[in-house]
């Protein structure tokens, strides 16, 4: 059941990752390599909250997938920290992120 479970969660974590990846690609990237991204931004266009277990699912597959590069480390306190899980402020936008984009 767990092995179920977890490939639901695989699933949907690929799903909303792509979901995000396009909002970030339609509001800030604009299928530039190299392009800042702010993936907090994007989250409400993709159908995800901010903090939520989606999002930093979501958020962990791009950067799992080489697809979002954190740019910039920054130390945040509790409120901020729940909009940056990952401890970015901003992302570079990969060349993985437009071939993911494509298909």
């Amino acid at each position: 059941m767990s092995t179920q479970r977890s490939t639901i969660q695989e699933a949907r974590a690929r799903s909303d990752g792509l979901r995000l990846l396009k909002a970030i690609n339609d509001t800030q990237a604009y299928g530039q390599q190299g392009a800042r991204a702010d993936p907090s931004r994007a989250a409400h266009q993709a159908g995800l909250d901010l903090g939520s277990a989606r999002y930093e699912d979501a958020l962990a597959y791009l950067i799992e997938q080489a697809a979002l590069l954190g740019e910039a480390h920054l130390a945040f306190g509790d409120d901020v920290g729940a909009l940056h899980p990952h401890g970015y402020a901003s992302y570079i936008f990969t060349r993985r992120a437009v071939a993911l984009l494509e298909g």
